[in-house]
């Protein structure tokens, strides 16, 4: 799904030959991280505090020491855990940052497919993971060096950004399962185009109601097959991923308009006030009254 213009976010990278930044943040409140995307990859380390991250329409239940990796184009927000005071780095780099290798031959087989989102960084990963101290060992040294930016801070920078790869890439080889479902779903895109219109369509008429059926016949597939088919393609069953996209609507009106929650699941599509607050509470772990706050 092609994410809303109105949620993309200008991150400021100060260095045009060097667009890395990373934010320490610091959120005393349950909304600390608002619904929005940008063109870079994103990692998040987690210092204190419990909180849930949401990262492409699913949620991470987060603890300290978990890292968070956030993809070009991918929605997120984050959600202090019982208002608990939350501590993480942002660290945000743009893709740029590899392109020095372009040359390499390894660059095309390795790197470049994480670049354009063909292979995946593992989206969560916590101490129980096995190869979870690779990453945070080089995520905790790119952090220091930042701060420090001793001479040359630019290059062990850049290494260890290359040493995360190197994990992802090691990770990804020994998931063959992982590698089975990618292969099933590129199968799955290649003999589905006709899903190319179905997105935009649902994108256009959200507000009204969009029976399974007409969904079906619009991908000309049985209503068996294409609701398979759909939870392989985006990981969630066709009514969750319209009304996913219905709530990140509500919460975008909620937050920068005057409208009232029954105005907005309204405008949305939610013919009952009671089922919208239930399923925004069920995406957005708060109410639509204290997104309205």
């Amino acid at each position: 799904m092609t994410a809303n213009q109105e949620l993309k976010e200008m991150t400021y990278l100060p260095e045009k030959q060097f667009p890395i930044n990373i934010f320490h943040n610091y959120s005393a409140g349950e909304r600390m991280l608002y619904l929005h995307w940008h063109d870079h990859l994103e990692i998040i380390y987690l210092v204190k505090g419990h909180a849930v991250f949401d990262i492409g329409g699913s949620p991470y239940d987060s603890s300290p020491g978990d890292l968070l990796f956030i993809h070009s184009g991918e929605l997120h927000s984050g959600y202090s855990v019982n208002n608990m005071d939350v501590d993480y780095y942002a660290i945000v780099f743009n893709k740029s940052l590899f392109s020095s290798d372009a040359g390499d031959p390894l660059y095309g087989a390795l790197i470049l497919p994480f670049l354009l989102g063909q292979k995946r960084f593992p989206v969560k990963l916590s101490s129980e993971d096995g190869d979870y101290g690779q990453f945070e060992q080089a995520v905790l040294q790119i952090i220091r060096e930042f701060e420090e930016r001793k001479l040359g801070y630019e290059l062990a920078v850049r290494s260890y950004l290359q040493l995360i790869m190197t994990a992802a890439v090691r990770r990804n080889a020994n998931f063959e399962g992982i590698a089975q479902r990618d292969k099933q779903l590129f199968e799955d895109r290649r003999r589905t185009k006709s899903f190319d219109l179905l997105f935009p369509f649902i994108r256009e008429h959200y507000a009204r109601h969009i029976a399974l059926e007409e969904a079906a016949q619009m991908v000309n597939m049985s209503i068996h097959h294409f609701c398979k088919t759909f939870k392989r393609l985006t990981g969630r069953t066709f009514v969750e991923f319209v009304n996913l996209h219905r709530v990140n609507v509500a919460e975008h009106l909620l937050r920068t308009t005057d409208i009232s929650v029954t105005e907005a699941a309204d405008r949305v599509g939610f013919g009952s006030i009671n089922y919208f607050i239930r399923i925004f509470k069920q995406f957005k772990y708060y109410s639509p009254s204290q997104c309205k706050k």
